[in-house]
Parts: C-alpha cells; sequence; structure tokens
C-alpha cells in the first residue's frame, strides 16, 4: 500500500498541467488610456502606457521627478491592423484591461468612425465599459502626455479621475462609456461626448508654464452619426437639468459689471410635456439652494434671489436656442413626452434624429432660488 502512494505522489507532477498560458505581471504593458484617430483611411491609435510602481504616492512624500508617461502609435487601415502595429515593438505583452480612458479625435467622430471603434471593444473583453469617454481637437499624443502637479501620475488628471473635479465645479459632467453607448442606442435621446484641450500658461512650476487638461465643450454624436459641437459658453444651461450637479458658482452682473457671485448647489427640476396642434411644449421648473460667495454692492436678498432666478433662466434659455439652431435636443425634452406619452412622441417625431422640438417649444421656466447661507455677513432682509 505504501509503495502504491508513493508511486502516486511521484507520477502527480507529470499528471498535473501547469499554468503554461498564464502571464506574469511585471512581463507586461499596461495601457492606461487610449486615443483614436482617423484620416486618409487609416486609424491612429495612441496608447498611454504608466508605471504602475510610481503612480502610488505615500503620505508626505515628494516624487523627485516626474513619473514617466510612455504613449505608443499604431496605424492601420483598420482597428485591429493599427493595434498590431503597435504590438511590433511592444516588447513585451500589451495588456488593455486597466484603461479608464478612451480618447476621440473630432475628426474620428466626423467621419462617422466610432461606431466602428465601438463593435470592436464590444468583441475585445479587456476594455470595460467604465472607462470615461472624451474628446479633442488637440494632437491626441499632447493630450495623453499630460501630467497633473506635484509630479504626480496621469492617473491624478480629469483625463482618468473627472470625478473630483466636478464635485468642486460641476459645469460638464463625465461621461463613461457605457453611458455613451446607452444614451446613442435610445432614439429619444440625445449622446455627447466632453471635449478636453489643452491650457498653456495659467499655471506655473517654478516659473516654467505646465500645460494641463481642462473641458473646452461637448461633440453631440453618436454611434453612428455626428451632429454638432457646442462650446462651455452655448452649454451654460446643461448644469440646471443634470440630476448629477452638484456646484455651480452664477455670476449676477448689472450693467456688465459684477454684483454678487452665488455658488449653487444639486438644483432639482422637473420637465412637463404637453401636446397641442401636433407641436410639443415643455414647462421646466428648478429648484436650487445658493450660498453667497462674493457681494460687491449694497442688495438685499429679494433682489440677489430675482437675479439668480433670472440669470439661471436666461442660460437654460440660451443653451435651447443654441442647440435648437443645429437641430438639436440638448436637453432631452422629447425623452420626456416619449416616457409620458409614447404614442403622440412617435406621431410628430421627425428625422433621423427624432425630434418633437419647435422654436417655441420651451414655454414656462419657473427658477426658484433659496439662499440658505448668506455668508459671513448678513444680508439685508435675510430671514435665518
Amino acid at each position: 500500500m505504501n509503495v502504491y502512494k508513493c508511486t502516486v505522489l511521484l507520477l502527480l507532477p507529470f499528471i498535473l498541467t501547469g499554468c503554461w498560458s498564464k502571464y506574469e505581471l511585471q512581463n507586461m504593458n499596461y495601457a492606461t488610456a487610449v486615443g483614436v484617430d482617423y484620416a486618409d483611411g487609416q486609424y491612429t491609435i495612441y496608447a498611454q502606457l504608466l508605471d504602475f510602481s510610481t503612480v502610488a504616492k505615500l503620505e508626505g512624500q515628494q516624487k523627485a521627478e516626474q513619473p514617466p508617461v510612455w504613449v505608443g502609435i499604431g496605424k492601420g487601415i483598420s482597428f485591429t491592423e493599427a493595434a498590431s502595429d503597435l504590438y511590433s515593438t511592444s516588447q513585451q505583452r500589451l495588456n488593455w484591461g486597466q484603461i479608464s480612458a478612451i480618447l476621440f479625435s473630432e475628426r474620428l467622430l466626423k467621419e462617422r468612425k466610432v461606431g466602428d471603434v465601438l463593435e470592436l471593444i464590444n468583441r475585445y473583453r479587456e476594455i470595460r465599459y467604465l472607462a470615461w469617454v472624451f474628446s479633442t481637437r488637440d494632437p491626441l499624443d499632447e493630450i495623453l502626455m499630460a501630467t497633473p502637479f506635484y509630479r504626480l501620475s496621469p492617473k491624478a488628471s480629469i483625463l482618468h479621475n473627472p470625478e473630483q473635479n466636478y464635485r468642486q465645479r460641476s459645469i460638464l459632467a463625465p461621461i463613461r462609456l457605457q453611458k455613451f453607448v446607452m444614451d446613442s442606442n435610445e432614439k429619444e435621446k440625445t449622446s455627447y461626448i466632453p471635449e478636453l484641450s489643452i491650457r498653456k500658461g495659467q499655471w506655473k512650476e517654478n516659473q516654467k508654464p505646465h500645460e494641463l487638461l481642462r473641458y473646452s465643450g461637448i461633440q453631440i454624436c453618436d454611434k453612428d452619426s455626428y451632429y454638432a459641437r457646442m462650446s462651455l459658453e452655448e452649454t451654460k444651461g446643461l448644469p440646471w437639468l443634470n440630476k448629477h450637479t452638484i456646484r455651480l458658482p452664477v455670476d449676477l452682473l448689472s450693467e456688465n459689471k459684477l454684483l454678487a457671485v452665488l455658488v449653487a448647489e444639486k438644483p432639482e427640476y422637473d420637465v412637463k410635456p404637453s401636446v397641442k396642434y401636433d407641436k410639443a411644449y415643455f414647462d421646466i421648473s428648478v429648484k436650487v439652494k445658493a450660498g453667497v460667495n462674493e457681494i460687491h454692492a449694497d442688495v438685499t436678498e429679494q433682489t440677489l434671489t430675482r437675479m439668480a432666478q433670472e440669470e439661471i433662466e436666461r442660460q437654460i434659455r440660451q443653451t435651447f436656442q443654441a442647440a435648437y439652431d443645429e437641430n438639436i435636443d440638448i436637453y432631452n425634452l422629447g425623452e420626456s413626452l416619449y416616457r409620458k406619452n409614447p404614442h403622440e412622441w412617435k406621431r410628430i417625431a421627425s428625422g433621423k434624429q427624432h425630434i418633437v422640438l419647435n422654436k417655441d417649444s420651451l414655454k414656462n421656466i419657473k427658477v426658484t432660488v433659496h439662499i440658505v447661507y448668506p455668508g459671513r455677513y448678513k444680508l439685508e432682509n435675510f430671514n435665518q
């Protein structure tokens, strides 16, 4: 019996298959962001690689040097061929499972190639749908090479971690790839991609300019079509009709002079659709709590409240008009009609974008501002 047991133990190493198909972590390159461009019938892929040993930063430690950022470029007549071109010089296996940001060039969007790229991502299981998606009009490699403060890894920039910046200044909501794909598949919804650009000269490190990322607008498109671009100035109304908005400044001007600055928090809104004579109309109500950050004149609480309400309504209407001029339902007002009365929506929706709007669709806008924090000093007639 003992001889039998010994024989089995000796044979086990030869029977077990082992993990020949596994790869050691240190023997792989990890892409953390990918940029995609398209021109002259060719795809160009930009892969950002980071050394993960430099990503973590211990408390109280300052890096002596900027962590290295590698950006590789691959070209081909297909996305797969462009990726294969990258493999030719990657030296080690290239892993796509750590990608947290996908960047599209404006040129690729206008060439209507987003759907082709997403089709490959859907088949390629390593890339996750939780990645943030952005667009840009700047060179893709410049965006991918941009680094944040204190010699931190690019993982601390708004390209990879946009939520931190959004909590303080909710000017433009970041979009995950999953949401973009979902909105693209909904006929009654408008999908868009935030646009990033490089800002030069605003910040300096030891008197040397340091280039940093910023939002510069949105690109309105879906998987198969491109519609328009809107600047940040044109999209000022978007945060008021976004349930994710956290904190937003409101400048109050009188005769082109700054009177006060309020900070609004977590606006609540409601849209009520109606149909009359085959035309859709929408009433919007917005409720906002705000605090006073700056005040440069003797004004009452009632005056600030009235001015804030008028300014928010102006921004909402301005963004609606700018989008309507491009035949875009930027607030997804048509969706509210679709949810309430899908039969009416189907009857009056027109065009490839299924637009139900007319120039007078945005009827009544009721904005209610409640100043809950007047700052260090009391406002006249402020009720505590």
